[in-house]
């Protein structure tokens, strides 16, 4: 995919250009081999924005009904970077052998190496939800099917607000 997913007029979450001294100091900090993919497009350019904004998802989350929102992928670095993941679990009291690479605090998409030590498959974790869930069985695959969800100009959307009775309000509350 190399060059062709990195948004071009956006530095945000860009960090300095990736080496090989980068990657094996990371490898070695998390106790992990990153997928070789990943590092591919990190070495077109480290982090940033992506030019897609979403990934399929067959579980409704607390984002969709049948997608993600994948806007961004971190790089290696100092900063917004894989190696924040470990201080990140702790806030958001996620399990332990996550990496984390997308995401805000409520949602993210993370390396699974908790069974793993290499090639790890993708998860959505749904802090909001409690959810965690496979993706992706590699980060290759969650690369093919990254796309462009299309969404509607909100002053074209009507609103169709349903009226319950008592009955029916108390029935759903249950």
């Amino acid at each position: 995919m190399g060059k062709i997913i990195w948004e071009e007029d956006c530095d945000y979450y860009k960090l300095e250009p990736l080496t090989d001294e980068i990657v094996e100091k990371a490898e070695e900090k998390l106790k992990i081999k990153l997928p070789r993919s990943y590092i591919n497009i990190l070495k077109d350019q480290n982090g940033g924005y992506i030019k897609f904004n979403s990934y399929p998802s067959d579980v409704p989350t607390s984002w969709a009904d049948d997608h993600i929102n994948v806007d961004h992928i971190f790089g290696i670095g100092q900063r917004d970077s894989i190696l924040q993941s470990e201080s990140l679990i702790k806030e958001w009291e996620m399990p332990e052998g996550l990496i984390l690479f997308n995401g805000d605090g409520h949602t993210w998409v993370a390396f699974d190496y908790r069974n793993v030590s290499s090639e790890p498959p993708i998860v959505f974790v749904d802090n909001d939800d409690e959810k965690i869930i496979k993706i992706a069985d590699t980060f290759d695959e969650f690369l093919e099917h990254l796309y462009t969800e299309e969404s509607e100009p909100f002053d074209d959307v009507e609103f169709h607000l349903k009226e319950y009775s008592k009955e029916e309000f108390e029935t759903l509350y249950k």
